[in-house]
């Protein structure tokens, strides 16, 4: 079910504490994936490390909206 679609005021809001440092704490998981030393590898599939993205931004309260914003 597709959501309804978000005014600029609200993808702003939702954008503003994401922290977009490539660091693994924020990323690990959601867009990327950290080997032992803490370095990202952001290979993989586009269409699901995508969707992990959009559904972290747009879910401020879900564990990947609450990683990417370093709550």
């Amino acid at each position: 079910m597709p959501r309804p679609k978000a005014s600029r005021s609200e993808l702003v809001r939702l954008l503003k504490p994401v922290r977009f440092e490539r660091k693994a704490r924020y990323w690990d998981g959601v867009a990327a994936s950290a080997n032992a030393s803490g370095t990202l590898n952001f290979g993989g599939g586009a269409k699901d490390s995508g969707g992990r993205v959009v559904d972290a931004i747009l879910g401020p309260d879900t564990d990947h909206g609450r990683r990417i914003r370093g709550w």
